[in-house]
């Protein structure tokens, strides 16, 4: 099974974080996971690549405040999780409910678990899916359009980030975390198909950085619209689907476990709307 769920947190007091929000959300995680499973939380921290969990950096009204972010007394932040692997959810959700009440620290804030959403009707970021369900239910539609709602960027042989949603990048991400992550995929060569069959066809998109205490990432944040070739063997195009379809919970490119890459899928139709509109590259 996958899990995306929301966690609340109130701010006990007044308080100034560095902006290193996706940082400190993930060292927030692993504290309230270390609680109930020590030796988890070690394994997941020492883990290299791609990890079975996603977080979104920590979200919620702040004020600019001498260089960091200022929290306010009893306002609400949260942080939305999403989950690959099944006993890291339980574990997870076992600490959450073990803390809920307790003061736990995020930097130098003091916050507390408020309450902890897990379905559709609390948060349209909240779901719970069967891996099997995902292909099952895959369409063969020709326009995957997808929303990043966090820096996402792509690593290029490890020194340097491409800041632009390539669908070849965006694909080999999904699937490399599902066939590292979940169970072997066969891509019958679909992915040797992306280059020629798939292409941006509208994006909406602006440049984001995400700070990490000594160094920042710089990422891309918006829409775009992934068109598949007319042409394109049906079966490909389920594929190429199903991968979309699972982007909401694997997360986009590099650092998902620090707050890059958040993505959903958008329905199909209509237009972006709002902001400067640019055309794909041409190769």
């Amino acid at each position: 099974m996958l899990y995306s769920i929301v966690v609340n947190f109130k701010a006990e007091a007044d308080a100034v974080i560095p902006p290193t929000r996706g940082y400190h959300a993930y060292a927030l995680f692993l504290n309230l996971l270390r609680a109930a499973n020590p030796d988890l939380a070690e394994k997941l921290h020492n883990t290299e690549g791609a990890k079975p969990f996603t977080l979104s950096p920590l979200q919620g009204k702040f004020r600019r405040h001498e260089g960091g972010l200022k929290l306010t007394a009893n306002d609400i932040y949260w942080i939305r999780l999403t989950f690959l692997h099944e006993e890291v959810f339980a574990h997870f959700l076992d600490a959450s409910m073990k803390g809920t009440g307790r003061t736990h620290r995020l930097a130098d804030a003091p916050i507390s678990i408020d309450e902890i959403l897990t379905t559709p009707d609390r948060s349209p970021m909240c779901r719970c899916q069967a891996l099997d369900e995902i292909f099952s239910n895959a369409r063969a539609e020709h326009q995957v359009r997808l929303e990043f709602l966090s820096p996402t960027a792509f690593r290029s042989g490890g020194k340097r980030n491409v800041i632009f949603p390539e669908p070849r990048l965006v694909f080999n991400s999904y699937l490399v975390r599902w066939q590292n992550l979940l169970r072997p995929l066969p891509s019958n060569g679909v992915l040797e198909l992306v280059q020629e069959a798939a292409r941006v066809s509208q994006y909406q998109l602006e440049t984001r950085i995400l700070h990490f205490g000594s160094y920042q990432e710089i990422g891309f944040e918006g829409k775009c619209t992934i068109e598949i070739a007319g042409e394109t063997p049906e079966d490909a195009v389920r594929f190429l689907n199903a991968l979309a379809d699972f982007a909401f919970y694997c997360g986009t490119g590099a650092k998902t476990a620090m707050g890059m890459g958040q993505t959903r899928r958008l329905n199909s139709g209509g237009s972006l709307s709002g902001g400067a509109r640019g055309n794909a590259p041409q190769g």
